[in-house]
């Protein structure tokens, strides 16, 4: 432990998961029971149930945070979900209507950036810590803009291609090529770091805890500075996982060749082995991302001169959720409750909070949003969360 991590234990209180896997296994092998006798209807009530166990036993200061979702809220909007998307399997898959299918998808599209405004403020209303609720303020127009903003970089990058494709005969192949790999370098290393940084600052400079406004701090500096990181991680990852893999697989087939076992064994030994080769290593990226994407916003954000601070450790998180994964697939699924306790106990331990009086936060009121947003966010496994 160095001196920096002993001086913000010190100064600041860590968030506690108190849950245990045995308690959400209970939770959650109920939940999977209902589900598929109800054909679906009691997963709502299962989200909430999940929810109320992991809220009620996060906790921070010797208080707890508290789910208040209505079920039956959340029911009838993940059914408006369910009809817009069965119109859509039926326009593609039962009457071939590529136009009813391409205009359903469209306004889809059109109406993504609202269906993330109204899910952002579904989750924090539906939250509450020491009787005084979460709320979100932006309107949707901000989400609009910022997703004109991101097509319009998007036109710009593809810019040069259109250009040639327009002027043929004025626009060498070599240049226009050259400009579009220009282009969609300072796309992935400018212009998607300021779009995160941008959505992430949208999202907390507008949630408020009673009548205090949280704050993102980030610049598009440090921004950009991460996302060169991250860029590095998977260009690193990527390389390892390519080189082990073909190792591997190249020591596999040499020494299934050798045995006398079927060639119907030998392609599933072999199957087996290469998703375990990618999935595991995929998993454990994903904890590294997390890590350092948990860790970015929580050092960024404050709220009412209260500061909070990550210091989630990126290969530890990679390591338990490749463990998890490992764990999950080898138990067929039983041992997804222990996993997911594990990674919550984790990110919360190492996540902190310095205030000195938790007693100036003053309640506004609950809020009341859709949960179309939500259930669209969920069905369609968006994360947008904070």
């Amino acid at each position: 432990m160095n001196s920096e991590t002993e001086i913000i234990k010190a100064q600041y209180k860590a968030f506690e998961f108190r849950g245990s896997s045995k308690e959400f296994f209970k939770i959650w092998i109920v939940n999977i029971a209902l589900s598929v006798l109800t054909l679906g209807i009691y997963s709502a009530w299962a989200k909430v149930r999940t929810n109320r166990y992991i809220y009620g036993n996060t906790f921070i200061n010797g208080s707890n945070f508290e789910f208040n979702a209505n079920a039956k809220r959340i029911l009838y909007g993940r059914l408006i979900v369910f009809a817009f998307y069965g119109l859509f399997l039926f326009a593609t898959d039962v009457i071939y209507n590529t136009t009813l299918a391409l205009g359903v998808a469209i306004v889809f599209l059109l109406l993504l950036p609202w269906l993330v405004r109204q899910a952002i403020s579904f989750r924090l209303k539906s939250a509450s810590y020491r009787n005084v609720y979460f709320k979100y303020g932006a309107k949707s127009r901000s989400f609009y803009a910022l997703a004109l903003m991101f097509i319009g970089a998007i036109v710009l990058m593809l810019l040069p291609g259109i250009l040639k494709g327009i002027f043929k005969d004025s626009i060498s192949s070599n240049l226009a090529g050259t400009l579009v790999f220009i282009f969609m370098l300072l796309f992935v290393v400018v212009i998607v770091p300021i779009f995160y940084k941008k959505l992430k600052a949208l999202i907390v400079d507008n949630s408020y805890y009673g009548k205090s406004k949280f704050n993102f701090s980030a610049t598009n500096k440090s921004t950009i500075i991460l996302f060169l990181k991250l860029a590095l991680v998977t260009t690193i990852i990527t390389i390892l996982l390519v080189f082990i893999a073909s190792v591997v697989v190249a020591m596999l087939s040499s020494y299934l060749n050798t045995m006398n076992i079927g060639n119907q064994f030998k392609g599933i030994t072999t199957a087996t082995v290469i998703i375990l080769l990618y999935v595991v290593p995929i998993a454990f990226y994903k904890g590294i991302i997390d890590a350092f994407l948990s860790n970015f916003v929580r050092n960024n954000t404050s709220i009412n001169e209260c500061k909070f601070k990550g210091e989630l450790e990126a290969i530890d998180l990679g390591i338990i959720s490749a463990t998890n994964t490992l764990a999950t697939i080898g138990s067929f699924g039983l041992a997804y409750p222990w996993a997911r306790v594990r990674y919550l106990k984790y990110k919360a331990s190492n996540t902190y909070f310095l205030c000195d009086n938790y007693d100036k936060f003053i309640s506004d009121g609950k809020d009341s949003s859709s949960t179309i947003g939500e259930e669209t966010m969920d069905f369609f496994d968006i994360d947008i969360g904070v």
